[in-house]
């Protein structure tokens, strides 16, 4: 734990040290120079009632994909400095609320047809996705019920030289549903972006499925903290055959969305059986079992941490 902590508060002087802002939530989009409109069904708007760090957030509502907000910048933001850095990620904070919420728009017009290249397809040339802010953004929009059903993300990077770039982002629900984290993806890791001026025009966000998500901040932060974690049960332990045995992990790697992979023999060589941060396995037959945990970056940019336990299973 106390290493944990350590890590983290380096963590914070590292990234507040380098971060390069897009948005941030002390501030009206007004005065940012912020535009915000709505693509596809979806909607965007400035939120002055639900913050994580300072007075606003970003309120947007999906339902697919194909269907969210746009946050287009005044003073277009040059990443090119940032790219070379692998640690170098595009972070923001995130809540999905489970309650019911009402988004609103924010006094926008209605969306022009997509034309090619627009989010609704941005590498393919805006062939599936109808209209961008096809929605209008003023006025009441439909009430939505933001549910754990909601597991990725979908950001469209548009840059200066009129190219796109996408990454799809796992998401993690807790165990409070309100609560803030930080979600993130390494620069490099954007499907395209390495093609692009990398000045950003405009980022979009969508999701999987109906909800309604908030944004707190949109920046860039370095973060090189290594993987680590934990697995449990930790010390080695005896069950019967069929009994059933839940193991879990926890793992820690900074700002970097992580991957728990599980296999259960490593006799037969380290596979992946099982994904998930807790997982359940009966041993069907009698021995001794080592089982592996390894915690890895979701974007495969950080080495993997891995854990082990011994598992005798007697007849």
């Amino acid at each position: 734990m106390k290493s944990i902590a350590l890590a983290s508060a380096a963590l914070a002087l590292v990234a507040a040290a380098s971060a390069q802002t897009l948005y941030t939530p002390t501030r009206t989009v007004a005065d940012q120079k912020i535009a915000l409109r709505g693509w596809g069904s979806g909607l965007i708007a400035q939120a002055d009632d639900y913050a994580n760090d300072g007075s606003y957030s970003l309120r947007v509502s999906t339902r697919n994909f194909f269907q969210g907000g746009i946050v287009t910048f005044g003073s277009p933001v040059d990443l090119s400095g940032a790219f070379g850095d692998k640690n170098n990620l595009l972070t923001f904070a995130f809540s999905m609320p489970e309650t019911t919420t009402s988004a609103s728009g924010g006094g926008g017009k209605p969306g022009s047809n997509g034309n090619a290249g627009d989010p609704g397809d941005p590498l393919g040339g805006g062939q599936r996705g109808g209209q961008v802010g096809g929605g209008v953004s003023g006025g009441s929009a439909p009430t939505l019920s933001s549910t754990a059903t909601l597991r990725n993300l979908r950001m469209i990077v548009t840059t200066t030289d009129g190219m796109k770039s996408e990454a799809y982002i796992p998401i993690r629900t807790s165990a409070d549903p309100k609560a803030w984290r930080n979600v993130a993806i390494p620069l490099s890791a954007i499907n395209g972006f390495a093609r692009t001026n990398k000045t950003v025009q405009s980022v979009a966000f969508s999701g999987d499925a109906t909800a309604v998500f908030f944004v707190g901040d949109l920046k860039i932060a370095n973060d090189a903290t290594p993987i680590s974690g934990d697995i449990r049960p930790a010390d080695e332990f005896n069950v019967g055959i069929g009994q059933e045995v839940e193991f879990s992990g926890r793992g820690f790697g900074g700002a970097t969305v992580l991957k728990y992979a599980w296999d259960f023999d490593s006799a037969d060589g380290i596979q992946e059986d099982a994904v998930g941060v807790a997982v359940k396995r009966r041993f069907r037959k009698a021995g001794t079992f080592t089982v592996t945990l390894t915690i890895g970056d979701s974007f495969g940019i950080k080495p993997a941490a891995t854990r082990t336990v011994k598992v005798t299973v007697n007849p």
